[in-house]
């Protein structure tokens, strides 16, 4: 995988979102879990965790950026997201600060796939401009783990709106 799928796919939802949330267009889970695996950032495919409970990934993967609240649930039925939103520091040096902030499609008590469709959509950019200007090494050592899993539960849950 490279910077420019990323960018690309990044692109592509941005210029369809719109489509997406009409079901106009059909959203390509699979594009956006062959990137998440591609980073190799989490240790399974990210189809492994859907049916994971909350806990085992607290246990075992978590970086504790997520706000897991029901032990015994599934990863899949988890509301609250860590979306990407921001880089700095040196890509020259090595020493990169990805950004984050809460996100929660069921907010209003609805699901709201635009909240899903940002998330990945931002998330992506953002990634795939770093990747872009450094090596991925760099990016699998900086990037939260539940941030890259808040991407595929994201589209994940557009997958299962559609």
């Amino acid at each position: 995988m490279d910077s420019e799928t990323i960018s690309k796919l990044a692109e592509w939802l941005d210029k369809n979102d719109k489509d997406i949330e009409k079901k106009d267009e059909k959203f390509d889970v699979q594009k956006v879990y062959d990137i998440i695996d591609s980073l190799e950032v989490l240790r399974k495919p990210i189809k492994d965790y859907f049916d994971m409970t909350e806990d085992d990934y607290y246990q075992n993967e978590s970086d504790h950026r997520l706000t897991l609240q029901n032990p015994t649930h599934k990863l899949s039925e988890l509301h609250d997201r860590v979306q990407v939103n921001h880089v700095d520091g040196s890509l020259s040096e090595h020493n990169i600060n990805f950004t984050y902030n809460h996100e929660d499609p069921y907010a209003e008590g609805e699901y709201k796939v635009k909240t899903d469709l940002n998330l990945v959509t931002y998330s992506f950019v953002v990634i795939g401009a770093v990747y872009n200007n450094t090596i991925v090494a760099d990016v699998r050592n900086s990037i939260s783990k539940d941030a890259i899993l808040s991407i595929g539960l994201a589209a994940h849950a557009i997958e299962e709106w559609q």
